[in-house]
């Protein structure tokens, strides 16, 4: 390690092992997250990232203090990431990207999410987009699927505690034109865990239309500074109201919906006494995170 790479490890690593951080951690943390555990998980991803040493000791102290503010865990189960950035003039910075179980883990947090799914889709599944049913999908998994079995595209679906209903679709086109952003900037969780950063992508689009905790909306600021413009466009969004079905014919069991449904309007709450569509044990989703998929 040359000499100015071993100065900022070192920099970063006293500033970890000092009273005064480990007093600023203790206040940021949950109570049930130990700052020694944080300093530990920090240095770390210091020591084994790729490129992460030779970024400015600032940047890489604030985004340790943010993920402490978050209660996210660095390194762990994909919850979130020290990741180098390129710096046009100076040194290269340190970016916090929030991952999968992370960003799974501030969405529950709401208190108002009564379960969320968010998968993965095969060609040789059974997969169907109704955009005018109560459940707006259908999806079989092939349990036999081959090894080399490509992936379409990416869904998310969540049941809010108030019976409201939230789906988004992306195609494994849209979701690559956001992994192509970070191309050669380092490691990055593209290259390691394809099918988590995946389902987090898609996960992040569903939670613009999702309530919020203020850690959650801590952290899609965060992301919307580090990941933007890729996050900017609309997904196919489907709330409440679902849209008129669009079904694309079969590919390989297969189906994907084009084009997009239309705006969709918020329908009117139905009285106190109305029969509901369905049980509500008709719309439980099995809960994620999928231990084979998982970082």
């Amino acid at each position: 390690m040359s000499t100015s790479l071993q100065r900022n490890d070192n920099s970063v690593a006293n500033w970890l092992a000092s009273p005064a951080t480990m007093t600023q951690l203790r206040a940021a943390l949950p109570t049930h997250f130990a700052p020694d555990r944080m300093a530990r998980l920090a240095l770390t991803a210091l020591r084994t990232t790729r490129g992460l040493p030779e970024c400015e000791p600032a940047s890489t102290m604030a985004c340790i203090m943010t993920a402490a503010q978050l209660g996210l865990e660095i390194g762990v189960l994909g919850s979130a990431y020290l990741v180098p950035r390129r710096s046009k003039n100076g040194p290269p910075q340190c970016t916090l990207i929030i991952g999968y179980q992370g960003l799974l883990d501030l969405v529950r947090r709401s208190g108002q999410v009564r379960t969320i799914a968010s998968r993965i889709v095969y060609r040789t599944d059974t997969f169907e987009i109704a955009y005018d049913e109560a459940v707006p999908y259908r999806h079989r998994p092939n349990l036999d699927r081959p090894d080399n079995d490509p992936i379409v595209g990416f869904y998310c679906h969540a049941i809010l505690t108030s019976g409201e209903h939230v789906f988004e679709w992306m195609t494994k086109r849209e979701v690559d034109g956001i992994r192509a952003r970070f191309a050669g900037r380092g490691d990055s969780p593209w290259d390691t865990d394809y099918g988590a950063m995946g389902r987090k992508t898609i996960l992040r689009r569903a939670a613009k239309y999702l309530p919020r905790s203020v850690e959650m909306a801590d952290a899609l600021e965060i992301a919307d500074k580090a990941e933007a413009p890729a996050y900017s466009q609309d997904a196919r969004h489907v709330d409440l109201t679902m849209a008129p079905s669009t079904m694309a014919p079969s590919t390989h069991g297969a189906r994907v919906p084009t084009p997009p449904p239309p705006p969709l309007i918020a329908a009117p709450v139905a009285p106190a006494d109305a029969e509901p569509d369905a049980p509500a044990d008709a719309y439980h989703e099995t809960e994620l995170p999928f231990d084979d998929e998982v970082p």
